[in-house]
């Protein structure tokens, strides 16, 4: 997969990502220790700005963030992703010498490197605000190969990249990736990645004493950067499959996270990247945006959603319905 293709999924994507933060979220931490969400999106601004011009084989003017104060830099990081995938898709980009701060490349590698920084800090940007990045698995692998092969010991001076991390045993493919440029995949990057189920009897036990029971689970998702929620019943027939009324949406899946109690019945829970999760009856959960669900054994659910995004996505289903 080569560089332009990797960068027309990637650079979207995270426009897409940083339409919905909001301005509450700017001056949140992220994983690239170096920068708090503002600074991750002036970095990307500025450096795209100026790599667009390399780009084109033109020298680049002084770039300065846009100075943009008490909202999201929205419009601006678009028109500087947008401008910087033209750059790169113009012709000769890939051919031409570029320089650049690890040395003069060519432009294919260059674009190659920039689809790695500019992936990684998407992920920056959706761990520190817990809205949803599905980039298609299939060029997480292709960068992260070319990554491997590029990022050598020698380029690891704590200022270009850093030192690799260990990541957790059941780290995405794009966390590993985080790990190895040198980001510590923390458990406050992942809780709006991770999908949990757990029985209502295994739920730790806080408060017991005569006549009462209190159970409690903690880090059971994450509802930052989402407004008002929805309580929603579902009574499903076993053999429902949504993944057909979803085709159309965001990676063909349901964008809005979940929680909720399994009455009874058995589901199959699909996620972006092939993750699987079977919840049944009796079990607490968290579904992570990004889904699609199956229906095994005749169910009725309880569901807590952002009312916002699961309105789309059922008013979408709708649309779906009525037009088959």
């Amino acid at each position: 997969m080569g560089p332009i293709d990797q960068l027309t999924s990637i650079l979207p994507e995270v426009c897409d990502l940083v339409d919905r933060i909001e301005p509450g979220q700017l001056t949140a931490p992220t994983p690239c220790e170096r920068f708090d969400v503002h600074g991750v999106l002036d970095h990307m601004i500025t450096l795209g700005g100026s790599f667009a011009y390399l780009f084109r084989g033109e020298e680049p003017p002084p770039t300065e963030a846009p100075a943009v104060y008490g909202r999201v830099p929205a419009t601006e990081f678009r028109t500087a992703m947008t401008d910087l995938l033209d750059a790169i898709r113009s012709d000769g980009a890939l051919d031409r010498k570029i320089p650049t701060a690890l040395g003069t490349m060519d432009g294919e590698t260059f674009a190659r490197l920039v689809a790695f920084d500019g992936l990684v800090h998407g992920w920056d940007l959706a761990a520190a605000t817990a809205v949803p990045y599905r980039v298609d698995p299939d060029v997480v692998t292709a960068v992260a190969a070319f990554a491997h092969d590029a990022i050598s010991d020698d380029l690891r001076d704590g200022d270009r990249f850093k030192s690799p991390t260990e990541a957790p045993g059941d780290a995405s493919p794009i966390e590993r990736l985080a790990a190895f440029s040198g980001r510590t995949v923390e458990n406050r990057w992942r809780r709006s990645a991770v999908a949990i189920h757990i029985d209502k009897d295994d739920v730790p036990v806080r408060i017991d004493v005569p006549g009462a029971r209190a159970r409690q689970i903690r880090e059971f998702g994450d509802a930052t950067g989402y407004g008002t929620i929805a309580g929603e019943y579902f009574s499903m027939g076993a053999g429902t499959d949504i993944a057909p009324l979803l085709r159309g949406l965001h990676h063909d899946t349901c964008h809005a996270p979940h929680w909720g109690y399994l009455i009874s019945g058995k589901v199959d829970v699909t996620f972006v990247g092939g993750g699987q999760s079977t919840c049944v009856g009796g079990e607490i959960f968290y579904w992570p945006p990004g889904h699609s669900v199956s229906v095994v054994e005749d169910t009725e659910v309880v569901l807590f959603s952002p009312q916002h995004e699961h309105v789309e996505v059922m008013d979408h289903m709708l649309e779906v319905m009525a037009a088959g």
